[in-house]
């Protein structure tokens, strides 16, 4: 859950599938002739950009969903799925501008509102990001990605009591979400609960290891409960992982200068 879109605070979010995805296709510019039906011709384009998807060639697949568009100027797929890329790549405010199209097509299009949300979250804008996620738990309430990042956002706007909340829910939905986790970790760590906090971001790691932020504030944890040589690792561990990380770096230097 947590590649694909920039690091909002401490943690990352990520986007959900927009797509079923064709296994055995490629992605390719398909060769297409002119005997070939649109309607045929739209499938080839949507099973390419597909695979182009789950490859990670985001500028392909927007070339491809692009093409699609042009053949079927009110497909929302394409519009889902070439918004989408554009976040992925870091392209917001055309992504953006195709999820608002995807959703005036077709309202209750949970995917298209959940990856707004959490574009708004990861740009920032917190109050729409809260806004579109709580649309995406309404028309689907047992989706617990959902409440971790709404969880996320509220933890980013120091509501404590609704991040809590949000965090267990979306952990009793799922207990393997890593994000969930860690949101709730760092509520821990902010409110003083130090030992708490060691014990979700222990969890998280479990299920996600090598996150260099969550790695980075369980030490800052494990330094305010005085266990040093556990704070040495985790700081050590997260500079390993991103070598210029202040906060780590930071962290070394007071813990083996004390």
């Amino acid at each position: 859950m947590w590649s694909g879109i920039p690091l909002v605070g401490t943690f990352s979010l990520c986007l959900a599938s927009a797509m079923v995805l064709a296994q055995d296709t490629r992605c390719r510019d398909p060769y297409l002739d002119n005997s070939i039906a649109d309607d045929q011709r739209a499938e080839m384009l949507l099973d390419s950009a597909g695979a182009c998807v789950r490859e990670g060639r985001s500028l392909q697949s927007i070339a491809l969903f692009s093409e699609l568009i042009g053949l079927a100027p009110q497909n929302p797929t394409a519009y889902l799925n070439r918004g989408s890329s554009y976040l992925q790549i870091g392209q917001f405010e055309l992504g953006l501008a195709d999820l608002d199209h995807v959703i005036r097509l077709k309202p209750d299009a949970t995917e298209a509102w959940y990856n707004r949300g959490t574009a708004f979250i990861a740009i920032h804008q917190y109050d729409r990001g809260i806004a579109d996620l709580s649309e995406v738990i309404r028309l689907q309430p047992d989706r617990p990605r959902a409440y971790c990042n709404r969880g996320l956002a509220y933890l980013k706007q120091q509501d404590f009591e609704k991040a809590l909340t949000d965090a267990a829910t979306g952990i009793e939905k799922d207990a393997d979400l890593p994000l969930c986790y860690f949101v709730r970790g760092d509520l821990y760590f902010q409110k003083g609960e130090y030992q708490k906090a060691v014990g979700d971001l222990s969890k998280g790691l479990q299920l996600k290891p090598g996150n260099a932020e969550a790695l980075n504030k369980r030490g800052a944890a494990y330094e305010h409960l005085g266990e040093r040589d556990k704070a040495l690792a985790d700081y050590r561990a997260a500079l390993e992982i991103a070598p210029d990380y202040k906060d780590a770096q930071e962290g070394v230097k007071r813990v083996t200068n004390n």
